[in-house]
């Protein structure tokens, strides 16, 4: 008889994947999102997975929440009267531990690297497994493989559930504080990643320029691989994949294996491009990560450009806000503006001390904004006769990408 699960939050980035992966295993797949991405939820229903409201559970169903829903377990048992309950990364590690893991972890660039990755097993039709927490533009997310196969996954830190995971391989990009909701500080942060380490079977590889890592690795009895990563952020992450798979699978790649890579929704997502207009798309949340972007996007394209910045979680913009105003300011100039929308909480209480006008308050040349106040600053922009081709940034691990992605796909 196949295992019966229910996802809530199913339209998730790493809920979708794994729904998929076991439902591909045999398993009946039941999920509901209050508030889903169609498109996810149109590829889940391909794959045979049924949407059903929560209060129509069959008691025998083994629950599994998103990470967002974790503060939520003890009202979802009132309201299902079940306790068999499991986060996103439990029911994951259980999987993995079956399965020769290859783990890509790190606060930024996971999605990217594990996609890469996926590319190249695609490519090279190896018989392996993959769960990319993000949708790539020309593959599914996941690809399902049987027991003692390999399996590269992006794992996340956010909740504490990557201490269930014992990876062959253990991928790891970069250690910059992020949610201080789980870890309070670089130590602990740390203490993670020398448990995680130390949990490793084969091998750990790291880039050679991150200190912490490099400490980490250099006091771990497992062995590990310095990553030599020059350039941008998009070169780094190649060259880390490229020893990835080396790594996994026994054999190098040639130096043009990513030439075709297609890329990513949300990681340098061109949403539009016009003669006037080529609006941008990028999930960065981190003050590194948007730093990068926002420095390659600077550098790559001439002319006028809009900035929007739409934070993610009221505890991380409380404790990075002036790293954030630092970055958004040396991007205002004369000829580059930059938005500040409200912070999108996810599942967070309200904290005024977390909000972007905490920002915006160190800075002068940082607008905060609404949604419509950015539509109407595009629209007057188009309809000005002497306006040049702008190019606007949306950055931001936040939900204002949906609206702005269906208001760009309305101009020609």
């Amino acid at each position: 008889m196949s295992e019966k699960y229910y996802m809530l939050g199913v339209c998730g980035m790493g809920m979708a994947p794994l729904a998929s992966f076991l439902k591909d295993g045999g398993a009946d797949v039941q999920g509901f999102d209050d508030c889903p991405n169609i498109q996810l939820k149109t590829k889940l229903e391909n794959c045979g997975i049924v949407f059903s409201p929560l209060h129509k559970i069959e008691t025998d169903r083994k629950i599994i929440i998103s990470t967002a829903l974790k503060r939520r377990i003890g009202e979802i048992e009132k309201e299902t009267g079940c306790n068999n309950i499991s986060r996103r990364g439990e029911c994951w590690s259980k999987i993995c531990a079956t399965r020769k893991l290859t783990a890509i972890v790190g606060s930024h660039g996971k999605s990217t690297v594990s996609a890469l990755l996926a590319h190249c097993i695609i490519k090279n039709k190896k018989d392996s497994g993959y769960l990319v927490g993000a949708i790539p533009s020309n593959f599914p997310m996941h690809k399902y493989c049987q027991d003692g196969k390999p399996l590269i996954s992006e794992i996340d830190e956010s909740d504490g559930t990557i201490e269930n995971f014992s990876p062959e391989v253990c991928v790891a990009l970069n250690a910059d504080l992020d949610h201080t909701d789980t870890y309070a500080d670089t130590q602990k942060l740390e203490e993670m990643f020398e448990r995680l380490f130390a949990r490793t079977k084969k091998i750990v590889i790291y880039p050679e320029n991150d200190a912490i890592l490099a400490r980490i690795a250099q006091r771990s009895k497992t062995p590990s691989r310095a990553v030599k990563a020059e350039g941008d952020f998009m070169q780094i992450n190649r060259a880390m994949a490229k020893v990835a798979y080396e790594e996994t699978f026994g054999e190098k790649l040639n130096n043009n294996v990513f030439d075709d890579f297609r890329g990513l929704m949300r990681r340098q997502e061109i949403i539009c491009d016009t003669p006037k207009l080529r609006a941008i798309a990028d999930y960065a949340h981190h003050p590194n990560e948007v730093m990068s972007f926002l420095n390659w996007f600077s550098e790559k394209f001439d002319g006028e450009k809009i900035i929007l910045f739409q934070p993610h979680r009221y505890t991380r913009t409380r404790k990075f806000a002036d790293d954030f105003a630092k970055i958004l300011d040396s991007h205002a100039t004369s000829n580059s503006h930059v938005l500040l929308l409200p912070v999108y909480p996810a599942s967070e209480p309200f904290d005024p001390l977390g909000e972007s006008d905490v920002i915006s308050a160190k800075s002068m040349r940082i607008m905060l904004a609404k949604p419509e106040d950015f539509f109407k600053i595009i629209t007057d922009k188009l309809n000005d006769k002497n306006t040049q081709k702008i190019n606007v940034a949306i950055v931001g691990a936040g939900d204002f990408y949906f609206p702005a992605k269906e208001f760009f796909s309305t101009l020609k």
